[in-house]
């Protein structure tokens, strides 16, 4: 690859260049460290155990844990990259108040490990390069706890680490007479009743005040988040090797002579354009027009079932057509290919509005789902992949410019999504597709499942006269007079489970309604 390809990721994603000072470890502030360890995983205890679903705790945990993580840093100027993290980080603090999901939990993560690595691995020139080597140094995550092990051992028997230190080592100094007290301890209360009557009964009250509490489930939680929080803190140094593969990524090397390689390619796209093409006139004779489906081929099938397998089609056409213009610039810049492959990504892209208009006619003959909402993101986030893979190819833009464009994308799309209200999109379109024809099937049971955004929807369904398909089911309503379901408390009561979005919709429990 010359000097013309360099690839130019999108902004946040450009080539890391790997400088000598990313080998220089940083001081260790062992008491610091320490604490902030100690203190997440108390807060990761208080915030989720026990809990019936996530609420307000995800963003009070992630929120704090992005200040532990900055006060076990160095203080100096903030990089952009750092403010425009915690900008971000901030909105979605906001998305996360409003009502929790995975798609929130998701970015939250990305930018929690993003923050991290940006803060720490001060070395890479960008933001992509940084957040790289904070996931490589997650993957050493347990061994780090030998590491933590070390210092302690250094600080507590070497020049110190001030009263932490003279702690760890009080405590590490005492082992041999705390294991010395028990034994001989248990010989004298084996051979004096008195004194064993005594210590069986400080035993039992120690067991029923503390140990008691504590179970193997909650304390192996522990030790999991510290593992995982541990690198979060305090990285370990990664060679540039595990990640500078995203400064240059080659091209194929040369196996066939380019007019050869030219000929197997144009033949492979001119091809599968002859197919496509054919599965095209067939979508606009039968699905565009209205017409009925051949005599053999049902509605469902035909509508729905192969949703997922043109999907899949689609998603290997941009796999092929960004191997063969991965080949030597000799192929790749083939105006006869060019021409080729924009035809066959054009049909793509028609067969993406397919795709769109099959799950529109399925979602109105079977009802919106938050799977089906989800479908359609996905299908507008394939459609900007195709997009970009039409710059890289007309452009003669590098594999490494077209990955950073996908994560850039997906990236944009799932922080979006996390503030769009799908449940209650598609609760609100099933009751109002049943309100315009009350002979569809509207299932009750989904609505209560999506959770407090399908409340107002569910309780607008059932005042105007919708029936359970299964009376116990009504039992199950989230109801504010049903006291003894546990559901009626749910994002109600406790502020970990709290939401803005259960907030706002709780008035429509507040009262029974009329089955």
């Amino acid at each position: 690859m010359n000097a013309a390809e360099l690839p130019s990721l999108p902004v946040g994603l450009a080539i890391p260049t790997p400088k000598a000072k990313d080998k220089i470890e940083p001081p260790v502030r062992l008491g610091r460290l320490l604490w902030g360890l100690a203190f997440a995983v108390a807060l990761f205890d208080l915030c989720f155990w026990g809990i019936q679903a996530a609420g307000l705790s995800v963003t009070v945990f992630f929120v704090v844990l992005s200040v532990i993580i900055l006060g076990n840093r160095e203080l100096g100027p903030a990089r952009k990259s750092t403010r425009l993290i915690l900008a971000l980080l901030a909105g979605a603090a906001v998305a996360g108040v409003i009502e929790t999901g995975v798609t929130n939990i998701t970015i939250l993560i990305v930018l929690i490990v993003g923050l991290a690595g940006n803060t720490f691995f001060t070395g890479a020139d960008s933001l992509f390069g940084r957040w790289f080597s904070q996931g490589f140094a997650l993957i050493f995550a347990p061994g780090r706890v030998f590491w933590l092990g070390a210092r302690v051992m250094e600080a507590a028997f070497g020049k110190g680490l001030g009263w932490t230190g003279g702690v760890i080592g009080g405590v590490l100094l005492a082992i041999p007479a705390i294991v010395l007290a028990l034994v001989f301890g248990s010989l004298l209360a084996s051979g004096n009743a008195i004194f064993g009557n005594w210590t069986n009964s400080f035993f039992d009250w120690f067991w029923n005040e503390l140990v008691q509490y504590l179970d193997a489930g909650r304390i192996s939680l522990w030790l999991v988040v510290a593992l995982v929080i541990l690198p979060l803190l305090r990285p370990t140094m990664v060679s540039e090797w595990l990640w500078r593969w995203t400064e240059r990524l080659p091209r194929l090397p040369e196996i066939i002579p380019n007019r050869g390689a030219v000929f197997s390619s144009g033949l492979v796209l001119l091809v599968l354009n002859l197919l496509f093409f054919i599965a095209n006139i067939a979508d606009a004779l039968f699905l565009w027009s209205g017409r009925s489906v051949p005599v053999g081929v049902t509605y469902s099938e035909y509508v729905h079932s192969g949703v997922n397998t043109l999907l899949i089609t689609v998603i290997l056409s941009a796999l092929v057509l960004t191997t063969i213009f991965q080949q030597p610039l000799g192929v790749a810049r083939s105006r006869v290919l060019k021409t080729l492959s924009i035809v066959w990504i054009s049909q793509n892209l028609f067969l993406l509005l397919s795709v769109s208009l099959r799950l529109k006619l399925y979602i109105e003959a079977y009802g919106m789902t938050v799977t089906r909402l989800s479908l359609m993101i996905f299908l507008v986030l394939v459609a900007m992949g195709f997009c970009l893979l039409t710059v890289k190819i007309m452009k003669d833009r590098s594999l490494s410019w077209l990955i950073g464009g996908c994560v850039l994308a997906v990236f944009l799309t799932l922080y979006i999504t996390q503030f769009l209200d799908l449940k209650g999109w598609s609760a609100n379109y099933n009751v109002a597709m049943w309100e315009k024809e009350r002979t569809r099937n509207l299932d009750l049971v989904y609505l209560r499942d999506l959770g407090p955004a399908g409340w107002p929807a569910l309780r607008r369904a059932v005042d105007e006269g919708a029936h359970w398909d299964e009376p116990d089911s009504a039992m199950d309503l989230t109801w504010a007079d049903e006291t003894n379901h546990p559901k009626a408390r749910l994002d109600l009561k406790h502020w970990r489970e709290f939401s803005l979005r259960a907030s706002w919709n709780r008035w429509a429990l507040e009262e029974k309604p009329n089955n």
